[in-house]
């Protein structure tokens, strides 16, 4: 709580120690201290109580997907994935350039308007019955949002869909970036079987799983 912020620091590190000044003044806090007990969620609730939310955290709401990929989407949704345009503008490498065409590699454009990863998510989303054109990465996630809303089998199911195609479609990415095009054919294919193999666990979701396989 006293030690200064090491300039080499992450910048999620950094933003953490930012915030020491507010909690030394939180009144929570000062209680934590003096209880016998420390209570975090008592401490978190506190400090989360003045934080903004964010309309896609219901997308991890139940969602069944594997923790790499739920921790991936939420990158995603911060808009902080390790995209060619963004290691461009920090000076990491000297092109911006799609490793699949010739536009410039945003997280819009890789994950939704790129030919090749919408050739994935036709595959999935045709095989999980649900007849939707992906228009673009703020567009579907607004739209995924309003879907999966309910709690119902379908909604968990396309919830765990689209956490799992953002991270296979980023490990796709990752592949090709370092010369291997070994998950070229797999990627859809990797997918489905993720949301069979986590949503089996699910009691609930099996009967909708089951039908799907048919």
């Amino acid at each position: 709580m006293e030690v200064c912020i090491p300039d080499n620091a992450s910048w999620i590190m950094k933003a953490i120690m930012q915030h020491r000044d507010g909690i030394h003044q939180n009144l929570v806090w000062i209680e934590m201290l003096n209880a016998s007990k420390f209570r975090m969620k008592k401490m978190y609730m506190a400090v989360h109580d003045r934080a903004q939310s964010v309309v896609w955290r219901t997308l991890f709401y139940g969602n069944v997907a594997r923790p790499r990929a739920l921790v991936n989407l939420w990158l995603a949704c911060n808009e902080r994935l390790a995209t060619r345009d963004r290691l461009h503008k920090h000076g990491a490498i000297d092109t911006t350039r799609c490793c699949f065409c010739n536009a410039d590699e945003t997280q819009q454009h890789l994950m939704f308007n790129c030919s090749e990863t919408k050739g994935i998510w036709r595959k999935v989303l045709q095989w999980i019955q649900v007849d939707h054109n992906p228009l673009g990465w703020r567009h579907e996630v607004d739209w995924i949002i309003q879907q999966t809303k309910g709690k119902g089998g379908r909604a968990k199911i396309l919830k765990l869909a689209f956490t799992e195609c953002v991270y296979e479609i980023w490990r796709y990415r990752n592949a090709v970036s370092v010369g291997n095009n070994g998950l070229n054919q797999l990627t859809d294919e990797k997918i489905i079987d993720n949301i069979v193999y986590r949503g089996w666990t699910n009691r609930k979701l099996r009967t909708h799983l089951a039908k799907l396989m048919m």
